[in-house]
């Protein structure tokens, strides 16, 4: 009976040894890469935009329940020039209210995980880590698509009964 536990364990083991090594850290795709590495380790990205001197930005949003959205920077030679993690919060702060545009946003934190439009308004919100907790950061855009505010809540899993 021990003797079957133990090569349940074993056998457990390496196929969790297997599934974890084929599993890609986003922060782990250094600049040097290759774009053929980056899709081979984290797959077809979420959203591509035309990038500076005809590279690209290749973005992988890690949503709805993910708190981490990465851009990479891709130059014409297919190689990884930058990694950026977008959902910081230096970067959340840099989100103001009556300047930044549903365009600015986009390009500073990347896609969100949920938009809802309302009568002459918008709310974006992303999934994201703020301090030692998760919480959800809200965008409000008025009509003309400038943010007109932001909120920060305490994520709604993790509030106690």
């Amino acid at each position: 009976m021990h003797l079957i536990f133990r090569l349940c364990a074993i056998t457990l083991a390496a196929v969790l040894a297997g599934i974890l090594a084929g599993c890609a850290i986003p922060s782990a795709i250094k600049p040097g890469a290759t774009a053929d590495e980056l899709t081979q380790k984290l797959g077809k990205p979420t959203a591509v935009r035309s990038g500076p001197g005809g590279g690209e930005s290749w973005e992988y949003a890690y949503g709805p329940e993910g708190t981490e959205t990465w851009l990479f920077g891709i130059d014409q030679g297919r190689t990884v020039r930058s990694a950026t993690q977008l959902l910081t919060e230096e970067r959340l702060r840099q989100v103001v209210a009556g300047k930044s545009t549903e365009a600015d946003v986009l390009a500073l934190l990347g896609k969100p995980r949920d938009v809802t439009r309302y009568s002459g308004a918008t709310t974006w919100e992303w999934r994201v880590g703020v301090g030692p907790a998760m919480g959800m950061y809200v965008v409000h855009f008025a009509a003309d698509k400038k943010a007109s505010g932001y909120n920060v809540l305490k994520d709604p899993k993790e509030m106690s009964p």
